[in-house]
C-alpha cells in the first residue's frame, strides 16, 4: 500500500523550472523592437516579451485570445529559466502557468465569444513564399547572439517605425507567427487559415489599421511621408496571400488578476 501511494504521488507531482530570472526589459532605441522567444539546450530565453506573450504561450492560445489590462502589452521583461533535465518543450506551457501564478499572482478563466476576424488565406494565384535562410529550428541559438544582434531564433521578428509606416522583418517565421504579429496592427484578430507549414522569410511595410498592444514610435514623425504606405491587405499580396473578413467563435483567456511587478528572483 505504501509503494502504491508513493507512485501515485510521483505521477501527480508537477514539473517546474529549476532557476528563473525575471528582469524588466531595457528600452530599445531608433524605433526598433526585437522580441525573441526561444527554448533550447535546457534553457528558456524570452527577450523583451510582454506578459500577454507569456500568457498566450502558457495557455496555448493566440495573442488576441488573451483579455486583460492594457499594460499586459507594455510591461516587458527578459526571462531566463533553466529547464529540468527530463523536461520537454511540450511541458513549457504548464511550467509557465505555474511561474506566472507564483511570480505575478496570475488568475484566469476561459470564455467563448463570437468574434470578427481576418482569415489569412492563399490568394487565387497561389502562394509566393520565400523559404527561410536562417538558423534551423532544432539548432540552439545562444542568448548572447540575440542580445548582440546576431541571427535571431525561428519565429523572432524585428519591427521598425518611421514616417513611411510599419516595417516588419521576420527571417524565419511560420504563417501562424505572421498572423499573430499582424493581429497587433489590425482592427480584427488575424487567424492563419492557409494550411501551409514551414518557416519563411517575410519583409513587409504597411500602414497599420491600429497599434493595439504596441508602444508608439519613440520619435513621432513631424510631417506626413511623401508616399503613403500600402495597407496591410495590399502588403500581404506580395506573398500570394489574402486577408478576408469573417466571423466565428473564439475561446478567450480572461485575466481575473495579475500583479504588474513580479516577486523577487
Amino acid at each position: 500500500m505504501l509503494s502504491l501511494c508513493l507512485l501515485t504521488w510521483q505521477a501527480s507531482a508537477k514539473i517546474a523550472f529549476e532557476v528563473v530570472s525575471i528582469k524588466p526589459a531595457q528600452p530599445e532605441s531608433g524605433g526598433k523592437m526585437r522580441v525573441a522567444m526561444n527554448a533550447d539546450a535546457g534553457m528558456l530565453r524570452y527577450i523583451n516579451v510582454s506578459l500577454k506573450d507569456c500568457i498566450r504561450v502558457a495557455y496555448r492560445v493566440k495573442d488576441f485570445q488573451v483579455e486583460g489590462p492594457d499594460w499586459l502589452n507594455s510591461a516587458r521583461f527578459d526571462i531566463v529559466a533553466k529547464l529540468p533535465a527530463d523536461a520537454s518543450k511540450d511541458q513549457i506551457p504548464d511550467m509557465l502557468q505555474d511561474l506566472l501564478a507564483e511570480r505575478f499572482k496570475l488568475a484566469v478563466h476561459r470564455d467563448t465569444k463570437e468574434h470578427a476576424i481576418y482569415a489569412l488565406i492563399v490568394g487565387k494565384n497561389g502562394p509566393k513564399l520565400k523559404s527561410a535562410d536562417s538558423t534551423p529550428p532544432d539548432k540552439p541559438v545562444k542568448s548572447g547572439n540575440v542580445e548582440k544582434g546576431g541571427a535571431p531564433p525561428p519565429g523572432a521578428m524585428m519591427m521598425r517605425f518611421d514616417p513611411s509606416g510599419m516595417h516588419l522583418h521576420a527571417p524565419s517565421a511560420t504563417l501562424g507567427n505572421l498572423a499573430d504579429m499582424l493581429s497587433h496592427f489590425s482592427e480584427r484578430p488575424v487567424v492563419d487559415m492557409t494550411g501551409i507549414q514551414g518557416h519563411y522569410d517575410f519583409d513587409l511595410s504597411f500602414a497599420p489599421e491600429t497599434m493595439r498592444g504596441m508602444p508608439p514610435p519613440p520619435h513621432p514623425p513631424e510631417a506626413e511621408p511623401a508616399e503613403p504606405a500600402p495597407s496591410m491587405f495590399e502588403a500581404v499580396q506580395q506573398y500570394g496571400l489574402k486577408l478576408e473578413p469573417r466571423k466565428g467563435p473564439l475561446e478567450f483567456v480572461m485575466v481575473d488578476h495579475i500583479e504588474r511587478v513580479p516577486t523577487e528572483n
